[in-house]
């Protein structure tokens, strides 16, 4: 699976020219970042003076993965919208096309009913080498499929720790790749998921190694 960055290909992040470009980007994802101000929920990546002024509603990039058949990652910047990003997926009908990583945690996905979670942290489970089990087992024993796997910084992680994940079956969602370098590096490894601000790039190449880039 590739998710486009939010930004990718120098569109902006959470921007129209984003969505607009999102033919191009040959992905199966869109990432939005998405943060609230009471119950709005609105797209911005880091907090502004001018709060949701000016910012795109998280409705706009619903209706347009809907009108694409994409995926949509929604990174959450604030704690604790879950579930209301779940419920505005449920009036929007796109429920089951939502992918949460950012600041959700066991807890609150334990409250979801419909999507995937991708934990950009478990409690007292580093991603490092040697835990890619207990992670794999942590995962399982909720017996729940909103419990998909792990978001995980490529900055923060060795290659031996996603083998192992990869030999574990643990789904790993692995961010932000932005090079050629990077993209054949880590194309290679069958991961589940890679987010990339070069989503066109790592496409050509998953087809090289023989990946089919499903969701």
């Amino acid at each position: 699976m590739i998710t486009a960055h939010g930004g990718a290909l120098g569109t902006g992040r959470n921007s129209r020219l984003y969505f607009a470009s999102a033919d191009n980007f040959m992905c199966d994802a869109l990432e939005v970042d998405v943060r609230h101000r009471g119950e709005y929920l609105y797209l911005d990546h880091g907090p502004s003076i001018f709060g949701s002024y000016g910012k795109l509603p998280l409705t706009y990039a619903f209706e347009v993965v809907k009108d694409r058949n994409l995926m949509i990652n929604c990174d959450l910047k604030n704690s604790n919208i879950a579930g209301r990003v779940e419920a505005l997926a449920l009036k929007s009908g796109v429920e089951d096309r939502i992918i949460y990583t950012g600041s959700i945690c066991e807890r609150e996905a334990m409250e979801l009913t419909h999507g995937r979670a991708f934990f950009n942290r478990l409690d007292n489970l580093p991603y490092r080498p040697g835990y890619a089990a207990a992670i794999r087992r942590r995962l399982e024993s909720y017996n729940n499929p909103v419990f998909a796997g792990i978001n995980v910084n490529k900055l923060l992680v060795d290659d031996s720790f996603l083998e192992e994940c990869v030999y574990e079956g643990v789904k790993v969602s692995l961010f932000t790749i932005s090079t050629r370098r990077d993209a054949v590096r880590y194309s290679e490894m069958n991961l589940y998921n890679i987010t990339t601000n070069i989503p066109d790039t790592v496409r050509s190449l998953t087809r090289k190694v023989g990946l089919s880039g499903a969701i």
